[in-house]
């Protein structure tokens, strides 16, 4: 079994992989990894829930990397996996600036390649939206990046005087009858027809009718809207576990 380590821009997720199968889980606030006691004390939680024959980082957050890196290696008695372009992943990378592409964007794209074939899509709904492609050949090949759910609508509470912080969930209407109505409306058809209309473009460019599966913390808003082939909230895991076992076979 292996830790796979995903620290995102609000959360880091850690879970213990066998095979594509989470068996623990483990889930703190990426800012408590920031210093070196709270990464210490986190790194030493994971070895109390288990050890592994390794431990497997997907970072966006660099700031937070070399307090994660040193408490892991102090921890467990080894030195932790930190996934780049540069590694053996499973998977080609076909981009113009390889050493942009986020490892979590990476772990996207072997998942679903494996999981899924070519070419197919994965839309990632975190603290930003990602749209990560795999082409005919297996190939990732990029895709898009735009505002998440969560910060749209911290946006529209701080750059608005009368807007307030509003808790957001999907509704039918259309037609808000207040301004927490109408922010929810906007937001969440915002997004259908956005995702609806990225997924169109993606296609058109690859010239298939390519599957897409949605993943992230907010992924379970879209289930129902017809848009997914799946709704896999563990997709970025799955492709840790399977980058390790191809960097390892």
């Amino acid at each position: 079994m292996v830790w796979a380590i995903l620290i995102g821009n609000t959360r880091c997720v850690s879970a213990l992989m066998k095979g594509l199968q989470v068996r623990k889980r483990h889930i703190v606030p990426t800012a408590s990894l920031g210093n070196r006691k709270g990464a210490l004390e986190w790194a030493k939680g994971l070895r109390r829930k288990s050890p592994s024959e390794g431990v497997l980082v997907a970072s966006v957050v660099p700031p937070v990397d070399g307090a994660v890196r040193r408490s892991l290696q102090k921890v467990f008695g080894t030195k932790p996996e930190f996934v780049t372009a540069q590694h053996r992943l499973g998977i080609q990378v076909k981009v113009k600036k390889i050493s942009q592409v986020g490892a979590d964007r990476l772990a996207n794209a072997v998942a679903a390649a494996e999981l899924y074939g070519a070419p197919s899509i994965v839309v990632d709904f975190g603290t930003g939206t990602t749209f990560d492609v795999v082409d005919k050949d297996g190939a990732y090949c990029g895709g898009a990046i735009l505002p998440g759910l969560g910060i749209s609508l911290r946006a529209l509470h701080d750059f608005t005087a009368k807007i307030p912080l509003i808790r957001f969930r999907p509704v039918r209407y259309a037609i808000g009858r207040t301004t927490e109505e109408a922010v929810r409306s906007g937001i969440y058809h915002g997004a259908i027809g956005t995702t609806r209309e990225l997924l169109a473009g993606i296609r058109k460019e690859l010239r298939a009718p390519a599957p897409a599966v949605a993943t992230g913390g907010w992924c379970g808003v879209f289930r129902g809207t017809r848009l997914f082939s799946r709704v896999e909230p563990d997709l970025t895991l799955k492709g840790l576990a399977l980058i390790w076992k191809n960097r390892n076979a």
